[in-house]
């Protein structure tokens, strides 16, 4: 059986909880930095095809 050092082991658990949280932060955002580029896509193609049609 294997020996587990708890002082360690929590150490290590925090330090993953804590890159977890981290990673999770960095994924939203850069989910939300998609929607907003795809916002503003959309923006210019409408703008675009109402000038076109008013040449």
């Amino acid at each position: 059986m294997a020996h587990l050092d708890t002082h360690e082991s929590a150490s290590v658990l925090r330090t993953a909880r804590h890159q977890a949280r981290r990673t999770g932060y960095v994924q939203h955002a850069q989910l939300m930095l998609l929607a907003a580029g795809l916002a503003a896509f959309g923006i210019v193609a409408v703008a675009a095809a109402m000038i076109s049609t008013l040449l």
